[in-house]
């Protein structure tokens, strides 16, 4: 009877597992009794799609597949108020963390990457009484860099927005040149 309650917990926890996999994508931390998960909402992200920042939180022990069934919700009641700052080079912004489909949990930031390469988020804020100042960068290999758009464009690679713009200046400049000679 062991033995079979036991491969059940075991197949149980290995489908959970499976099933969130695509979380993998994201970088884990510890704060306070909090575990929070964070990455972008779509991996790969690409520049010009739709994406942003995505943070998972749980408290510690009411982490997925973990033996609480018959437990409430264990973040009902705790006031999350969290930001983020996306940083790329010298350029950076700040965001409000919303919840997710009305959830306890999760948290995104809507944001459109316009540059590939390697994105710096810091999350910053509280979660109950626990202050959250924490940094995760994309160069960690934790989550994606953002890709241009050619990487996964297809029949045609299409031009990026900075391509399209030099071009416009280079248009600009050469009809200022044809209307002053």
């Amino acid at each position: 009877m062991r033995l079979l309650k036991l491969l059940s917990l075991l197949s149980t926890a290995l489908l959970l597992a499976l099933a969130i996999a695509p979380a993998g994508a994201h970088e884990g931390r510890e704060v306070g009794d909090y575990l929070l998960s964070f990455g972008w909402r779509v991996e790969p992200a690409v520049v010009g799609s739709a994406n942003g920042p995505e943070l998972t939180i749980a408290l510690h022990g009411h982490e997925e597949g973990g033996d609480h069934e018959h437990d409430e919700d264990p973040l009902a009641g705790v006031a999350i108020s969290l930001q983020v700052e996306v940083t790329f080079g010298p350029a950076s912004r700040v965001l409000p963390l919303e919840p997710a489909w009305g959830t306890t949990d999760h948290y995104v930031a809507d944001l459109i990457p316009t540059r590939p390469g390697d994105y710096t988020f810091r999350v910053f804020g509280t979660i109950g009484d626990v202050a959250v100042d924490e940094v995760f960068s994309s160069a960690d290999g934790e989550f994606s860099s953002v890709v241009p758009a050619s990487d996964v464009t297809f029949p045609d690679a299409l031009p990026s927005t900075v391509e399209l713009l030099e071009q416009i200046a280079a248009l600009e400049a050469r009809l200022a040149e044809l209307e002053g000679g």
